[in-house]
This record gives structure tokens, C-alpha cells and sequence, in this order.
């Protein structure tokens, strides 16, 4: 998955290029997805507020989903709206989905159908971590005893991350700078050596004329034996 932002002046878009994907073995399901745009309004002033819209493919197996994210316009009352259906290998729809990503996902058709997905709680100071969900925030929680089992590249070690989400704004700046001043000290160094970034824990893979990025199932193995401690790491910041 790659970004490619556009800057319009007054907004700016988000754009992921590439695919995800998920693989369950207890189900042996297969998942695969695109991401759609995302436009944040508003840069420069006033309220900022952001948007989605696009297309995303949701595939499982020989199950598709096809949702589709309605942008917003002062015209248009379908701000946040998404619709969709869900179809079998032949094409027939089975369910039909629709609903706001902001608020809450339905399945069937209104006025009986069924509640599948809402926003997680609101942490009670949530204007301070910038609006997220209580699990959005736990997910940068770094926890002493865990911090020993964790790679040093792990993203919870970044200092200019941690200091925004603790709002010394200043500090993270600064660590900010410093840290993309390294990514271009070690791309340049990769240059004039010759030398191809090779990712530890992936593997590139040709999906038909698609680059994509696999898992190689050797992290949690290499956490085990001989553990992070022991092994050798680019300093990333």
C-alpha cells in the first residue's frame, strides 16, 4: 500500500494505491481490499472536517462486496453515505449493505435491517488525542513489559509520533525533521552504494500486474529465538 496526496489549495487528498490483505486460517478466508480517498478540508482555516469517497472492492474467497463512498456536496445530502451489495460467484446479490461510516452500517433492507457495525466508544478526553476511538488510541500504547519483546523499528518506539500524541507539539516537530533527515541519510547512502532495500519482514510478489507485499511469517519466529535483543537493527530514529 502506497499514499499519493493532492494538494488543492484549501484541502488536500489522500490516496492509497495497492491493495490489503487478510488471511484467516481458522476459516481458511482469503481477504483482499482497496482503501478509498480520503480529503481533509479546511488546511489552512477554519473548521477542518474530512471526507471519503470512491469505490472499494471487498473480496473473500469467491464472495464480493462492492461499497460505494458518496462524496460530500453542498448540493447533495449524501455526505458520509455508503451503499453496496454483497454477490455470490454468479453475481446474484445476497445482501444489500448501506449506512454513514461516521455513524453506523447497516445490512438488508430499512427499515428491518440489521445494525453490523458503530463506532467504537469515545475515551473521555478524546478532543485532547484528536478525536480517536478509545481502541485507536490503545493501539500506540506501549506497556513497559512489552516494550522488551518489541523490534526497535516497531512504529511505538517513534519519538515524534509519541510526542504529538502526548501534545508536545514543539519536541515532535523537531523529532520530526530529524527523523526524515535519517530516511534521507540512509536512502542516499543505499544510492550511492548500489545497495536494494530488502524489508525484513515482507516479500515483494507479482499479482498480475499488481506489486504487492506478502507476509513472510518470520517476525513472531524471530521474537521467539534468538528475540529482538539479539539481533541487529538500522537505526531508524
Amino acid at each position: 500500500m502506497r499514499i499519493k496526496n493532492k494538494f488543492w489549495g484549501r484541502s488536500m487528498e489522500v490516496q492509497p494505491l495497492g491493495t490489503c490483505n487478510l488471511f484467516l486460517p481458522r476459516w481458511n478466508e482469503k481477504y483482499r481490499w482497496n482503501k478509498v480517498t480520503t480529503c481533509i478540508h479546511n488546511m489552512l482555516g477554519g473548521q477542518r472536517w474530512v471526507d471519503q469517497y470512491g469505490e472499494m472492492l471487498i473480496q473473500c474467497n469467491d464472495i464480493t462486496c462492492k461499497l460505494e463512498f458518496y462524496k460530500a456536496a453542498y448540493w447533495s445530502e449524501k455526505a458520509s453515505e455508503v451503499s453496496g451489495v454483497i454477490t455470490d460467484p454468479q453475481g446474484t446479490v445476497i445482501h444489500q449493505l448501506f449506512g454513514k461510516w461516521n455513524e453506523a452500517f447497516y445490512c438488508g433492507v430499512a427499515p428491518s435491517a440489521r445494525c453490523i457495525w458503530r463506532p467504537g466508544a469515545m475515551a473521555q478526553d478524546c478532543e485532547t488525542y484528536y478525536g480517536m476511538t478509545r481502541f485507536a488510541i490503545e493501539l500506540n500504547e506501549l506497556e513497559p513489559e512489552m516494550a522488551k519483546y518489541l523490534a526497535p523499528t516497531d512504529t511505538r518506539f517513534r519519538p515524534d509520533q509519541r510526542a504529538l500524541e502526548e501534545g508536545l507539539l514543539e519536541l515532535a516537530e523537531g523529532e520530526k525533521l530529524r527523523v526524515e533527515q535519517l530516511q534521507r541519510e540512509r536512502r542516499k547512502n543505499r544510492d550511492e552504494t548500489n545497495i536494494e532495500y530488502q524489508p525484513r519482514w515482507f516479500r515483494k510478489v507479482e499479482q498480475g500486474s499488481q506489486e504487492c507485499w506478502e507476509y513472510n511469517s518470520q517476525y513472531w519466529d524471530q521474537r521467539k529465538d534468538p528475540g529482538f535483543m539479539n539481533q541487529t537493527f538500522t537505526k531508524l530514529w
